[in-house]
């Protein structure tokens, strides 16, 4: 064997070799780049599915809520109307005595408004509740105004007092008051 064979033979040793470590780094390669791909599927699946898993909860939460938001307005509602149930209760069984305080005070009330705004005392017309008509000329009578009454039968109770004309009126209703009340205690008792 020549120099020029044993040369060959070499070079051709170690083109299978190279060839073979190539072979192998390719192989090697395309392991590592195959795992990296799976792992990134892995990670890219388990962070949609933690993403996923949020959203959920969130979505949950804002449902829950919402839910305990409707319960507290519900339960708010409830509590307005049996507070108004109770307030009608205490003024249908409120005693003749104590009507009689409560119409003085709101008439009282309502004649110094219209007197305030340039109404004569004596050129009124009250509305009322035709069970509190009795009362009201009493009333008059004591108060020395003369005026006219209309009976209401919408009017659970209270007054309304208008200027002669119809023009002013001051409305001393029971329902009106109520409403009023109402108005300014709610805010206070439901904060937040």
């Amino acid at each position: 064997m020549s120099l020029e064979d044993l040369r060959r033979a070499i070079y051709e040793k170690a083109r299978i070799e190279a060839e073979g470590i190539i072979k192998e780094a390719r192989e090697k390669a395309k392991m590592i780049i195959k795992e990296a791909e799976e792992r990134k599927k892995s990670v890219i699946m388990e962070e949609r599915e933690r993403i996923l898993n949020e959203v959920e909860f969130e979505v949950r939460l804002a449902e829950a809520r919402r839910e305990a938001k409707l319960i507290i307005v519900k339960a708010k509602y409830e509590v307005v109307e049996e507070l108004k149930k109770k307030v009608w209760e205490l003024i249908k069984n409120m005693s003749e005595e104590d009507r009689l305080k409560s119409l003085e005070i709101l008439l009282r009330d309502s004649v110094e408004v219209l007197k305030a705004m340039g109404v004569e005392p004596n050129d009124v017309i009250i509305r009322v509740n035709p069970r509190d008509r009795k009362l009201i000329e009493l009333l008059l009578s004591r108060i020395g105004i003369r005026g006219v009454i209309v009976e209401d039968r919408l009017m659970s109770g209270g007054v309304i007092v208008m200027s002669g004309n119809g023009d002013i009126s001051v409305d001393n209703s029971y329902e009106t008051r109520l409403e009023a009340c109402l108005r300014e205690l709610l805010p206070k008792i439901f904060k937040g």
